[in-house]
């Protein structure tokens, strides 16, 4: 337990909260979903166990990026998931979500359906290059060595993704490109526009992640934690990052209020993972006596 970093807590607490989740509501199947956990669990302490014990670079490469791995697991769990146990073919949610932006903002849709075509493929690739942002920071750190603000900033964005994720089980919700139909062509801009869009379709297939936008909220974060850990890299990571965070709203794949739940939430997260990963530090300082490898 004292060789865990605040991050790998992150994971073990998204993982136990979703293990409370199909307890609750014994959703079909719930043995395979308490199976998976369970083989998750045991991932997280294997690698752990592995990197203190034998270390060197294999070892220590599958410590810090096993991550990617059981995030992209998670999230596609909850394709099966939620519907289970919080059903939303009703698209109540997303009627909700429209409302509010109908509301407060007018006519959303007019409003970003009027920019110049070349500007709707750079938004696409934007939109993409969350993907990429989170492991340029990681990378960066991780190239340098610095392993502790290499856990200070896992700890920080995994626990805004995971606030997402129980966001979205929380308010499932699609977002408004579903209902789109047809798909206005100006959102395919001159070149890459319908390509990237079609991409992300059969990536993430109808999933009720619209509900805080995780691409907003995780495009700020590392925004954030770049500026406050390595100011080169924030440099290159803000531009996109920030045009990510325009993309989710211009490309219609979120409400605007999606996104100011992401703004919201932002400091709770900062906040949060800053303070779990400097408790723990301080509470496993003693026993961490052995130097990364």
């Amino acid at each position: 337990m004292k060789k865990l970093a605040a991050f790998d807590l992150v994971v073990l607490g998204y993982i136990g909260i979703v293990t409370l989740v199909v307890l609750a509501f014994r959703p079909e199947g719930s043995l395979y979903y308490l199976g998976y956990h369970a083989l998750a669990a045991c991932l997280v302490a294997l690698l752990v166990v592995a990197h203190e014990r034998i270390g060197g670079k294999i070892w220590t490469f599958c410590r810090y990026w096993y991550v990617l791995f059981l995030c992209g697991a998670a999230f596609r769990e909850m394709h099966y998931l939620i519907p289970q146990v919080h059903p939303f073919a009703d698209h109540h949610f997303d009627q909700v979500l429209a409302g509010i932006d109908r509301r407060w903002f007018g006519d959303v849709d007019g409003f970003f359906l009027a920019w110049p075509l070349p500007l709707y493929d750079l938004l696409h690739l934007c939109y993409w290059f969350y993907f990429a942002s989170t492991m340029i920071m990681g990378g960066v750190l991780y190239a340098r060595k610095e392993w502790d603000k290499l856990k200070e900033y896992l700890a920080v964005v995994l626990t805004a993704l995971f606030l997402s994720y129980l966001g979205y089980f929380l308010v499932p919700a699609v977002g408004p490109h579903h209902f789109l139909s047809p798909r206005p062509p100006q959102l395919n801009g001159m070149l890459l526009g319908e390509r990237l869009h079609q991409a992300i379709l059969a990536a993430e297939w109808t999933m009720p992640d619209a509900f805080p936008s995780g691409h907003a909220l995780v495009s700020m974060i590392v925004i954030v934690m770049s500026w406050r850990l390595h100011r080169p890299t924030f440099r290159i990571v803000v531009g996109p990052s920030a045009g990510c965070v325009i993309a989710t709203m211009a490309l219609r794949y979120h409400y605007v209020v999606d996104v100011l739940a992401s703004a919201a939430i932002l400091p709770v997260a900062v906040l949060i993972g800053l303070a779990l990963h400097r408790w723990w530090t301080r509470r496993t300082a003693a026993v961490l006596t052995t130097p990364e490898r």
